[in-house]
């Protein structure tokens, strides 16, 4: 695979991981972020933006306290299959 079709891979498989963490996505069709959101949160800064290049999620002081364990699982997501890649 080329190093754009792996940061395609990861990104999908990001998108999935969440879905399975029970969030919906909402993206702005600019190409950057994607926002995983829960139906039950009630503030917008219980979100989790991604970011598809850095392929890095992030959420806002004040988040809620599962939108920081969830934006830290996805990160470890990431890492595990960048690492899986860059092993071959």
């Amino acid at each position: 695979m080329t190093k754009t079709e792996i940061k395609k891979h990861i990104n999908k498989s990001v998108y999935e991981f969440a879905t399975a963490l029970g969030y919906q996505m909402s993206d702005d069709n600019d190409g950057s972020y994607v926002t995983f959101s829960k139906s039950n949160f009630t503030s917008y800064y219980d979100t989790i933006d991604y970011h598809r290049s850095y392929q890095e999620a992030n959420v806002m002081k004040g988040a809620c306290d599962e939108s920081v364990a969830d934006a830290d699982k996805i990160n470890e997501f990431v890492s595990v299959m960048k690492n899986k890649f860059a092993a071959g």
